[in-house]
């Protein structure tokens, strides 16, 4: 059944959005979630506020973007990092009495950012290093956003004073960014929906920061959650993960919108050209891999399929671009395809030139481990190039339920090496591949159906269902 049309032209809506251009490559995700709502949604006055960004033009991940993208006014306002000025002090009240300790310092912001919050990094701690761990935490908490909070509240309340401000959509992770809507809320009574687009609670990503700290996330998100009008979510699962935590709360409060992808930032896309010849079935993938998302047993597979296709002259090439952090040396491990040529190791590229490397690939990969409420958002951005698509991952989980239901394309579980190098070699034998049209269910995920939902809430919000 369609979504009722909605109307929002004279509405002024305040998105709360930590993440929007510029950005790295590990924020596009989060970018592109507001983008596309932003750009999808036709509001009468749209406020974005977001995180002050030094970024340079080269290092900026979504630098093809013109801003405003959809006549948005962008609020962008500076963390308060308060650690960051305890360091500055010390410092400087060591230079006072003659310690000097070279800029150390500084530095120790970046080290602790790898090792303040792992939990296996606590053993053999005196209790001066974990007081110190702890002060860190509870600066950045509940994530690296948390120094944002208060200024980005204490402006949004202004914005939303200022230009009376019909709603607010506040999106996540980092979660501080739902905080920062909550707060606004609760200081200026506008209605509010939470985005959840990983989960908060039950991340099997997350470091634990300790008990106390553990706890009083879970307390915010309760608080969080119960305050809003609504709450979005991106999966199914985490749906009724959220139906089952929170039974106090009507089920019609939780709706989801997938991350979905958004065809106008698709038309102007142009394939690379390939860096191998058309007789390789070439793979790719782009993203960073890491922890649980390992691509051993698509590399041993294809090592394994290319010696029983020698004979054939074709050969199957796996293109990785963005960041590798393995527990082992990926490059050590598998020498022989680097070699060969059958394994290519490229930097992370901003967005829009990760789209033409994919265009140009003949399959790409999703490596996703089995959670149960996560779905990686480039499948959506493999879905708007229309390319065959391998995902790797357990059937079970949230992505492999998606897949199967929605016949997106091949499933291959971990462990099943000899299935996949069959597979492969299926595909590389397959003439018909470049005929390839795209999925059958693939509009359900457009973002132009997605917004709607949004708008239909959001108006709901307003005005009353």
């Amino acid at each position: 059944m369609s979504t009722p049309a909605s109307d929002l032209t004279n509405k002024r809506l305040l998105f709360v959005a930590y993440f929007f251009p510029p950005t790295d490559s590990t924020g596009v995700p989060g970018c592109m979630r507001t983008l596309k709502f932003v750009r999808n949604m036709d509001i009468g006055e749209a406020h974005v506020l977001t995180v002050s960004n030094t970024l340079s033009v080269t290092d900026d991940a979504l630098k093809h973007l013109s801003l405003p993208v959809n006549g948005e006014k962008i609020h962008r306002i500076k963390s308060l990092d308060i650690f960051r000025f305890l360091l500055i002090l010390r410092r400087k009240l060591r230079s006072l009495v003659g310690i000097g300790d070279k800029g150390q310092a500084e530095k120790r912001v970046h080290s602790v950012l790898k090792t303040a919050t792992n939990d296996g990094g606590q053993k053999g701690k005196g209790r001066l290093q974990k007081f110190k761990d702890f002060i860190y935490d509870a600066c950045y908490f509940p994530d690296q956003a948390g120094p944002w909070i208060i200024p980005a509240a204490i402006r949004g309340t202004k914005i939303v004073r200022q230009h009376r401000i019909d709603a607010i959509f506040a999106t996540g992770s980092p979660w501080s960014g739902l905080i920062t809507g909550y707060l606004i809320s609760r200081s200026t009574s506008r209605p509010l929906i939470v985005d959840f687009r990983d989960p908060w609670m039950n991340n099997p990503f997350h470091q634990s920061k300790g008990r106390l700290l553990d706890n009083w996330s879970a307390r915010l998100e309760r608080r969080v959650v119960r305050h809003a009008s609504a709450v979005s979510l991106n999966t199914d699962p985490l749906r009724t993960e959220f139906i089952h935590r929170y039974p106090d709360e009507p089920e019609n409060k939780f709706f989801v919108m997938p991350n979905g992808f958004d065809a106008s930032e698709f038309q102007d896309v142009v394939a690379d050209p390939r860096p191998t010849d058309q007789r390789s079935l070439l793979l790719c993938h782009a993203g960073f891999l890491y922890g649980v998302r390992d691509p051993s047993v698509l590399l041993e597979a294809i090592r394994a399929a290319n010696r029983q296709l020698a004979d054939s002259g074709k050969r199957i090439v796996f293109r990785q671009i963005g960041d590798v952090n393995l527990g082992y040396d990926l490059k050590k491990r598998f020498a022989d395809l680097l070699e060969d040529g059958s394994l290519i190791l490229e930097p992370a590229r901003p967005y829009k030139e990760c789209l033409r490397a994919l265009a140009s690939a003949d399959l790409v990969v999703n490596v996703q481990p089995g959670t149960r409420t996560q779905i990686p958002s480039k499948l959506y951005d493999y879905l708007a190039i229309n390319k065959p698509i391998i995902n790797i991952t357990s059937p079970d989980g949230a992505l492999g339920t998606l897949v199967i239901d929605k016949k997106l394309g091949d499933l291959v579980s971990f462990e099943e090496k000899k299935q996949l190098t069959e597979l492969l070699k299926a595909y590389a034998h397959d003439e018909n591949l470049s005929s390839f049209s795209g999925y059958e269910n693939r509009d359900e995920f457009e973002i132009s159906h997605i917004a709607q939902t949004l708008a239909q809430r959001l108006q709901e919000c307003v005005d009353g269902p």
